[in-house]
């Protein structure tokens, strides 16, 4: 899916959304440096994997957000989890470095991909990539979920910080 087609989809469905479009932005910094206007909440993804390469995984969180990954495992439930490699980024949702996005899931033919929410964002309006770094869109989180559960990927809301010390694992 191109970024005209996500448009196309979006409005057929009836979906508001605004996007501005800026320079290309690889990093939740460059994005606040950007000048997109503060509309919703600013959101970091990340795209992981199991230690199997088996699993993979969107995981999109407020941009302040601490993620532990080691407790992150422990509560979708997964093996161990690492930060996937771009080929694979291409592979199972056709986007490049910079352009993580829960609207990525669209472009998971195989259906095979979990998106994962902090449980902080439901019901906010959130910013995120339509499939590409060069714009911000911002969209509903009721609207987005609809969107994807309709796709037929799984979904899930988590708490994805550390529930204690002894639990911490790495952090992104």
């Amino acid at each position: 899916m191109t970024e005209q087609e996500l448009y196309d989809l979006l409005d057929e469905r009836g979906i508001p959304y605004e996007t501005f479009h800026h320079e290309a932005v690889f990093t939740v910094a460059e994005g606040d440096a950007a000048g997109v206007p503060d509309l919703g909440a600013h959101t970091k993804n990340l795209f992981l994997r199991d230690d199997k390469k088996r699993n993979f995984y969107v995981v999109t969180a407020d941009e302040n957000q601490q993620i532990d990954l080691k407790a992150l495992a422990g509560r979708i439930p997964s093996r161990r989890l690492s930060f996937a490699r771009e080929e694979q980024l291409q592979e199972k949702l056709g986007l490049t470095a910079g352009a993580v996005t829960p609207l990525g899931i669209l472009n998971d033919d195989s259906r095979s991909v979990t998106m994962v929410f902090d449980e902080g964002l439901r019901g906010k309006r959130i910013d995120a990539h339509p499939l590409v770094n060069t714009a911000t869109m911002y969209i509903e989180m009721d609207d987005l979920v609809s969107l994807l559960t309709e796709h037929g990927n799984p979904v899930v809301f988590c708490d994805l910080g550390p529930a204690d010390v002894s639990e911490a694992g790495p952090r992104a």
